[in-house]
């Protein structure tokens, strides 16, 4: 009896295989709590409780892009001066301390200075010669008419005048440059006035103390409305016009919105930072910010119709964007996304969802922890 050991071999391996499928089939359960087909996820009634999924349905909405502008406040040029001591001397009284409300006016410091008082005595020496000029010239017109005086004694006279007059002027207009009243006082007085109202930042004056002309005794500012000095990157500039509204939040107060509006949009693009300079001008609400301070500006533009989703719905896979909805209940389709800007942890969606989806919010991680685990065969 010839025998066939091709026959043999081939029975060999047909027993095998099925002794391998049954040894490996016995730990598999008959029936997978999670099934997935393609992109599309079926997950059990508990395992969607287990999960805790959060669902948003898609609507179509007002939507915007946010601008933000980093910056520094400061005070507006018109509404801050500095108020000069005008001229050297002694303090001998001061009437605010720093933070003080000041209206226009009110006195600020007394300076006994004996420079003023040379500038005024020369002033009412001047002033002298010019009135016994003025008489003189007067009585010499007089005598002239009666052929009692020389024509040329007039015209002597009238010169000698106009020199005197000359003289007079310069007094005052030392006086007027110093910001004195021009009066017959012949003290080294001198009253330092207001002038403006405003807050006062600072107190530099002493009394006892010296000094110079030039000394700032303290800065007068309305600080109602402040200025953001910002910068704009030329990506945004065509995003951006004068007039838009604008918020400013500072860095000491982030919970806090100040409402202005952008005032200037600058016309040179700086070439180091390739910004352009910003002015945004806003209301100072009870007086909380204040000069110096760092933040930022945000500018809502290009308002249109769309839709959003937060963004905890998106998904990352391969350098796309992914989102779940709910076609049914316990069914959760895997869609790729297109996405817009994102303010306030709000993602555009352009494309790949339509008004009515419903979107997984909440839970959108573990859906694709699950899908991609069992698609890969993790869960075996």
């Amino acid at each position: 009896m010839k025998i066939n050991f091709k026959i043999i071999l081939f029975s060999f391996l047909f027993l095998t295989g099925i002794i391998y499928f049954w040894q490996t089939s016995r730990n598999k359960p008959i029936t997978q709590e999670v099934s997935t087909y393609k992109n599309t996820l079926h997950l059990t009634k508990e395992q969607r409780e287990a999960i805790s999924i959060e669902i948003e349905l898609v609507s179509l909405k007002k939507i915007h892009t946010n601008i933000e502008l980093i910056g520094e406040t400061e005070a507006v040029p018109d509404d801050i001066m500095d108020v000069p001591a005008r001229i050297s001397g002694r303090v001998t009284s001061v009437y605010f301390v720093e933070g003080d409300t000041i209206q226009k006016g009110q006195k600020l410091a007394i300076i006994d200075s004996p420079e003023l008082a040379k500038l005024r005595s020369s002033y009412l020496v001047a002033k002298s010669k010019y009135n016994a000029a003025e008489q003189n010239l007067t009585r010499i017109s007089s005598l002239v008419k009666m052929n009692l005086a020389a024509k040329q004694e007039q015209i002597d006279a009238e010169a000698n005048l106009r020199v005197i007059e000359s003289e007079k002027n310069s007094a005052e207009e030392n006086l007027r440059a110093n910001g004195i009243n021009i009066d017959n006082s012949s003290t080294g007085q001198y009253i330092v006035y207001s002038p403006r109202s405003g807050l006062a930042l600072s107190r530099n004056a002493i009394p006892g103390s010296i000094v110079a002309g030039n000394q700032i005794l303290t800065t007068i500012a309305n600080l109602s409305n402040l200025w953001f000095q910002a910068k704009i990157y030329e990506n945004d500039l065509k995003y951006l016009s004068e007039g838009i509204a604008a918020d400013v939040i500072l860095n000491a107060y982030p919970d806090l919105n100040f409402y202005g509006k952008l005032e200037h949009i600058g016309e040179k693009v700086d070439p180091e930072s390739r910004t352009v300079h910003a002015r945004v001008v806003f209301k100072n609400q009870n007086k909380k910010a204040k000069i110096g301070l760092f933040g930022r500006a945000i500018l809502n533009v290009n308002e249109r119709t769309g839709i959003q989703i937060p963004e905890i719905a998106i998904q990352s896979y391969q350098d796309s964007k992914y989102v779940f909805i709910e076609s049914k209940p316990e069914t959760y389709q895997w869609l790729e996304v297109s996405t817009g800007s994102t303010n306030d942890k709000m993602v555009e969606v352009i494309s790949g969802l339509k008004e009515g989806d419903k979107v997984v919010t909440k839970g959108a991680f573990e859906l694709k922890a699950i899908l991609f685990k069992d698609t890969f065969g993790g869960g075996e």
